[in-house]
Parts: C-alpha cells; sequence; structure tokens
C-alpha cells in the first residue's frame, strides 16, 4: 500500500513518497516508488535556484518563465516559484498520471495555482508544443538517467539568452566506465584519464553545443559541477551564427601523456588538429564556467536555509572557476614513489611557493588545477 509523508526543502512543503517503504539492498530506491523523489538531489535543487536568480540579475530579465518537463513530485518547480524572483510562470509537467495528481496537490498545498501550470503529457511533446507557442526563458532538464532525448526539443523550446539547465545520472557512461555506451548516447569517446570526471562534464557540454550548432545557435556555460552521482551544467543559449562560430572553436579533444603527466586541449571539430596522443572527445574545450557570473550573481544567492553540502560545492566551484582551464590533476599523481601520499594542501602551497596558480577541484577529493610543470613539482616535492 503506498503511503506518503510530508517534507519540507527551501521554502516548500510537499508531499512525497515514504521512501522507506521502497528500500533495496538497505537503503532507500527512489526509481521504485510511486512517484519519483531522491531527497540526494536538495544540493542540485538548491544550487538551481541560485542559478536562476543569479541568471535573472546576470540578463536583467523581468516576467521569466521556467519550464520543468520531467518534474515527479513538483517540489523542483515549486521552489522555482516560491524562491526565484521575477517568475512569472512555472511549467511543472509528468507523463505520470500519479506524478501529475501529486504536482497538483504540492501546487494547491504551497499556494501556487495562479504561478504553477502543471501538465500530463510527454516532455517533448511540451516542449514542441512551448516552442509553437513563443517559447521560454529557463528550461530544467531533470531526467533519471541521461538527458540526451530531450536536448534538441529543449533548444527548439528556449528563447534567445535562454538558460539551458541540464543533469546527466549517468556518470559512469561519461566518465569512461562504458565507453560504447558514451559513444552511441553522446557521439564521443571518453578515457579514463585521471581527471576522467571531467572528460565526463566536458562530453555532455559538446552534446548541447553540438545539438545548438546544427540549429546556428551558441553556448555560454555558467556553471558545471559534479555532485556525487549527477552531473550539472547550465548553459546560456545564444541564438545567433556569430555565437555558433564561437562556439565550434571550443570543441576538441582531451589529452594525457602518464610519462610527463602533461595534461590539456586540442582543439579542432570535427577532426583534431593533432593526432599524437590518445585523445578523448570530441568534447568541449572552453571554460567550464562564467567567473564574473558566479562572483558577481551566483555567489549573492546562495541562501542560509541551503544545505551544508551545497553551501560547501558553492565555495569549491566558485574557488575553481578562478584557476586556468586546464584539467585537474591528482595528487596521487604528484606523490608517485615518495612513499607516502602528501596532503592536497601541502602539494597546492608548493605549487604557489614556486610562482604557480593552483587550486582545489572539486571534480575529485585529491583534485588540483594548476598551471605548474607537473614533474616539476615532483621533483621539487621529492627534494631534487
Amino acid at each position: 500500500m503506498e503511503q506518503w509523508v510530508e517534507v519540507r526543502e527551501g521554502l516548500a512543503s510537499i508531499i512525497v513518497p515514504d521512501l522507506s517503504k521502497y528500500v533495496v539492498g538497505n537503503r532507500p530506491e527512489p526509481a521504485h516508488a510511486p512517484v519519483f523523489y531522491n531527497p540526494r538531489m536538495e544540493v542540485n535543487r538548491s544550487l538551481s535556484t541560485a542559478i536562476i536568480n543569479g541568471y535573472v540579475s546576470y540578463t536583467s530579465k523581468t516576467g521569466i518563465t521556467v519550464c520543468e518537463p520531467l518534474s515527479g513530485t513538483g517540489v523542483r518547480a515549486v521552489r522555482y516559484a516560491k524562491e526565484v524572483n521575477g517568475v512569472s510562470r512555472v511549467i511543472a509537467n509528468d507523463i505520470s498520471e500519479k506524478a501529475y495528481e501529486l504536482i497538483r496537490l504540492n501546487v494547491d498545498r504551497n499556494g501556487l495555482n495562479d504561478v504553477v501550470s502543471v501538465y500530463r503529457d510527454d516532455a517533448n511533446n511540451l516542449l514542441l508544443r512551448i516552442a509553437r507557442e513563443g517559447g521560454c526563458d529557463v528550461i530544467d532538464i531533470d531526467p533519471f538517467g541521461s538527458p540526451q532525448p530531450f536536448i534538441e526539443n529543449s533548444l527548439r523550446a528556449i528563447k534567445d539568452e535562454g538558460l539551458l539547465c541540464v543533469t546527466a545520472t549517468d556518470v559512469g557512461v561519461l566518465s569512461g566506465k562504458y565507453p560504447i555506451k558514451c559513444v552511441r548516447r553522446y557521439g564521443a569517446l571518453p578515457q579514463k584519464f585521471p581527471y576522467r570526471f571531467e572528460v565526463g562534464i566536458r562530453i555532455l557540454i559538446s552534446l548541447i553545443a553540438r545539438h545548438a550548432l546544427s540549429m546556428d545557435y551558441g553556448i555560454q556555460p555558467l556553471i558545471s559541477f559534479l555532485d556525487g552521482h549527477y552531473y550539472r551544467v547550465c548553459a546560456l543559449i545564444l541564438k545567433d551564427r556569430a555565437y555558433a562560430l564561437e562556439t565550434l572553436k571550443n570543441l576538441g579533444y582531451a589529452y594525457y601523456r602518464p610519462g610527463t603527466l602533461q595534461r590539456g586541449f586540442i582543439p579542432g571539430y570535427p577532426i583534431p588538429t593533432s593526432a599524437r596522443y590518445r585523445l578523448a572527445g570530441p568534447l568541449w574545450i572552453g571554460n567550464l564556467w562564467d567567473a564574473e557570473f558566479l562572483m558577481g550573481h551566483f555567489m549573492r544567492n546562495i541562501r542560509d536555509y541551503f544545505s551544508d553540502r551545497a553551501k560547501e560545492i558553492s565555495r569549491l566551484i566558485i574557488e575553481e572557476s578562478l584557476g586556468p582551464n586546464i584539467p585537474y590533476a591528482l595528487t596521487t599523481e604528484i606523490s608517485k614513489d615518495l612513499g607516502r601520499e602528501l596532503p592536497i594542501n601541502d602539494v597546492i602551497g608548493v605549487i604557489k611557493g614556486l610562482g604557480y596558480q593552483a587550486v582545489r577541484s572539486h571534480f575529485h577529493i585529491k583534485g588540483f588545477r594548476t598551471n605548474a610543470d607537473l614533474l616539476r613539482v615532483r621533483e621539487v616535492i621529492m627534494g631534487k
């Protein structure tokens, strides 16, 4: 028998399935509940309210429309309606009858019937309908699995200078665990480089970029991050051929040379300008973040009621955005042959002492981003 509970998240109070009734292997399994709700995605939802609030101030837009084609319980749509400044309409949708009824209940109990429009439709059908009706400002694709089936119609439905937010929970596919599936699903080959989690998010951004290019659009990532089991990317969509040409320059390939610890990007799409190394891609080789957006708009919208994890990731991303656009390295690479692994703060201190940039990377607990020669850093640490 189905059971439901009330939870508070952000400024929303919503009814969700009681996940203690849907346990697989001693842990709750949201996919087994009658309507999908994952409490671990609070970080994603909280940061997304900060991102969209930042987008509103960054673009000086007013009266924006936000669309969430895969709404589940409606928690994200309710939070957007209550927590984002300048929202005139939120469109919530789910193809499931139970989800549709639950969204309506949660919208009503939060007093948002005049703001949130609820639909029961296939996500792509909804996006095409929105496109015919003139589009919306923000589209948030948060699927269970890959966002690939929804990217093309999201680009049709979004307005010029709109914000496309995409979640991918198939991190293993994108980061090299299932390379052939990644080729099939994303049209790119990953590699198990030490920075494979960065390869994964760059492949995801390149999927959005390549769909946009086919329509003569450009993209500008404002924020990208990894949080445990999912990637998240939010990018401006710029419907102008000049931006498309700029986007094309930001596609290429990533390389890694184990002998010298060298890593980086090679421009060129669809064919790399050099094929001397084993390559991952095609992928996004431009910036993963817009530091101006993060410092001037995103940061000021981090709320006290966000979880500690959401606040911590925000801080790490902002710090990392100020580092060089070079793939992150691991302390294990630097500490090889030392007999012990140096703490990451010690490694960063050595690099800064040599006069180079070095910042922590949120992609890995042992990760850091630097423009230093890593072999030279290893030699200094070894006392040579």
